[in-house]
């Protein structure tokens, strides 16, 4: 029992860090290619404006289904430890 406590203490640490490495990184990702379609369809553009543009982007994005699927990050290996315990019988 002090096995499965462990493994999920270490393993919830390590799918955090995990999750919010690539949640970081989608997001800059999205910003980044937000920003080069602005700078291109706006090569004056007000900074303000590009700021607002780019944010309401980002802020679409994580209401998006896309950035959504990434708590599978945290679904699919709880999901994968349980079918391992249940088929192998452990306690």
């Amino acid at each position: 029992m002090l096995a499965l406590v462990r493994l999920v203490v270490v393993g919830g640490i390590v799918l955090t860090v995990v999750y919010l490495s690539v949640s970081w990184f989608v997001i800059s990702t999205r910003r980044e290619r937000l920003e080069r379609e602005w700078d291109a369809a706006n090569p004056d553009g007000d900074p303000v404006a590009r700021k607002a543009a780019v944010d309401d982007g980002v802020r679409a994005f994580r209401a998006s289904a896309a950035y959504r699927a990434l708590w599978l990050i945290y679904v699919l290996p709880a999901a994968l430890v349980t079918a391992v315990l249940v088929v192998t019988g452990s306690n």
